[in-house]
């Protein structure tokens, strides 16, 4: 089934294509360099843990060149259609996450290492891979990347403040409600921060739409999170939000660590790549004090980072494969422990590992509970109606079940129109 853009997608699209953008381009010289035919080339989003791999890729195979092309997320995912939509030789290799895998298989644009990886099995101890990371690369039973690092949602909580309230880990969620509202002091610090903000949103409300909810949808692709387990679920964040950093609808990764960091809030969730941030003096009031749990009855959120091999790719699929492999040896994980969270199992539960990092022996136990959101390749379109109603119900706008069946109406249409029986 053709990908068909969502209008936002279009304007960006748009903008960069015909403005002129320094993505649209370098697309000409990408095509290009396609009959040239001599490094391997990758379109990767940047930051720290990618650039540390793209490092390690270019010395992965002797003789082999790589040509690594690293910039904002959105101008990779831009250029990567732009190329992979023309059918392109001049992408060899590029990032993809949990969702965009779903969406490019999809459209036939990634191949599929099923042989390689059984082919290369033993060499390159591809069995130590975290199952956890193995569910982000995999769509519809086939592996389409090389997972590099994985990312998960944790329970953070201010250790000291617990203790002194003689208050325990929450068994439930309502257990979190009862200790935001315990904890809540406002001005000065207040029970819970919340990451609303609309791409953070089906995240934060992954784990309680999970436990208290029943899921998003069904196994044909129906939306459920209208019906009765989905409205308490939305009534949870309801009900916790009262006791929430003000301000929570336009909050992400960025706000969250500073109101850990600077003592405004004592508990809620956040991702693991910013547990090392807490022990930081230059961005933290509080080290030492926070530590970390899974979050009540899991299946939160969790995400893989990884390399995929471009279905238009003329090089060899065995080098490419060997390429991203090197990049996921033991030795390369270890070597970006400190950068982002390591897919292998030797490396995430090395206990000199986790003594050097002290969050890492609960971000082993929360991948083994988390669950990725749902493999739906229109995911992103769905998600972004369903939790704009759901938000509209938490900020008591309207009512919570009007909502949820206004969003389980458009995001029905929305996959009806894709071609989901609905």
């Amino acid at each position: 089934m053709r990908f068909e853009a969502s209008p936002q997608q279009r304007a960006v699209n748009r903008r960069a294509v015909l403005g002129g953008t320094a993505t649209a381009l370098a697309m000409p010289a990408l095509l290009r360099r396609a009959h040239a035919a001599d490094p391997v080339h990758l379109i990767s989003h940047r930051y720290p843990a990618l650039e540390y791999y793209a490092d390690r890729m270019r010395t992965a195979v002797p003789g082999v060149e790589l040509d690594a092309r690293l910039m904002p997320s959105g101008d990779a995912m831009q250029l990567q259609r732009i190329a992979l939509s023309s059918r392109s030789a001049g992408l060899d290799l590029l990032w993809v996450n949990s969702i965009s895998i779903a969406n490019y298989a999809k459209n036939g644009w990634l191949e599929p290492l099923d042989d390689l990886w059984e082919k290369h099995r033993a060499e390159f101890n591809l069995d130590d891979v975290n199952p956890a990371s193995m569910r982000g690369v995999t769509f519809e039973g086939h592996i389409y990347a090389m997972p590099l690092t994985t990312n998960v949602l944790l329970w953070a909580h201010r250790r000291d403040l617990l203790e002194e309230a003689g208050l325990a880990l929450p068994q439930s969620w309502e257990d979190v409600i009862a200790i935001a509202e315990a904890l809540d002091s406002p001005p000065r610090r207040n029970g819970t921060t919340l990451a609303l903000k609309w791409d953070m949103t089906p995240h934060e409300l992954q784990a309680v739409m999970n436990t208290v909810g029943e899921g998003w949808f069904d196994a044909e692709w129906r939306p459920i999170f209208h019906r009765e387990r989905g409205v308490a679920a939305v009534d949870t964040y309801r009900r916790l939000a009262k006791f929430a950093v003000p301000g929570f609808t336009a909050h992400g990764n960025d706000e969250n660590a500073v109101n850990f960091g600077q003592d405004v809030c004592a508990v809620g969730q956040q991702w693991a790549t910013r547990c090392a941030s807490m022990d930081d003096p230059a961005k933290s009031r509080v080290i030492g004090l926070i530590d970390w749990t899974t979050p009540p009855g899991g299946k939160q959120s969790i995400t893989t980072d990884g390399y995929a091999i471009s279905r238009f790719s003329g090089k060899d699929r065995d080098t490419l494969f060997r390429v991203l492999a090197g990049a996921l040896s033991e030795e390369s994980q270890r070597g970006a422990a400190k950068l982002a969270t390591p897919p292998r199992q030797a490396v995430l539960n090395d206990p000199e590992v986790q003594r050097e990092f002290r969050w890492y022996p609960a971000v082993s136990a929360a991948m083994a509970a988390a669950e990725p959101l749902p493999s739906l390749p229109e995911f992103n379109e769905a998600a972004e109606i369903a939790t704009k109603r759901m938000v509209q119900g938490i900020v008591e706008e309207t009512d919570i079940q009007q909502a949820l069946d206004t969003a389980a109406k458009e995001v029905a249409d929305l996959l009806g129109r894709r071609g989901y029986q609905q």
